[in-house]
């Protein structure tokens, strides 16, 4: 086996958990995992951040968020393989 095979794989159940426990998270976080949803509702909230601590917020989410991505892009299998 090379790498590749023995690598741990993830599922969509895995980023929902970890997007729930993601305290930056809190506010956003929905069931099942939704990229596009929960970027939307962090994008929204960009938008309507008046104070400096709503942005900082807004901010630790879309930090929380590019992790996830990248995340998912690595380690969720996509399809049958």
């Amino acid at each position: 086996m090379n790498d590749r095979e023995t690598r741990r794989v993830l599922t969509l159940e895995d980023l929902t958990y970890l997007a729930e426990r993601a305290r930056a998270l809190e506010t956003y976080a929905l069931r099942p995992w939704d990229r596009d949803r929960l970027w939307a509702a962090v994008l929204a909230a960009q938008m309507e951040a008046k104070t400096r601590a709503e942005r900082e917020a807004v901010a630790e989410a879309r930090g929380a968020l590019q992790i996830l991505n990248a995340i998912e892009r690595h380690f969720v299998r996509k399809g049958a393989r």
